[in-house]
């Protein structure tokens, strides 16, 4: 495998990872800005850190799939 090859690899494996994590973190701010309706205190705490676990991800996966574009 050449490396434009595996470049062109890992850049899928990004993408592939990215594209449903943007729809999780659309839905988790608006469950978090409350447009689809009140929150509990319990509930708040759990998005708030679903929240925080997604950005981490999209953060690890740009260090490990897309740090050299």
């Amino acid at each position: 495998m050449n490396e434009q090859t595996l470049d062109q690899d890992l850049s899928s494996i990004a993408h592939d990872f990215k594209t449903p994590l943007t729809g999780i973190q659309m839905i988790l701010h608006l469950l978090s800005e409350q447009k689809v309706g009140p929150l509990n205190e319990r509930q708040e705490k759990m998005v708030k850190q679903a929240r925080s676990d997604c950005e981490r991800l999209v953060e690890t996966i740009h260090k490990h799939f897309e740090s050299e574009e």
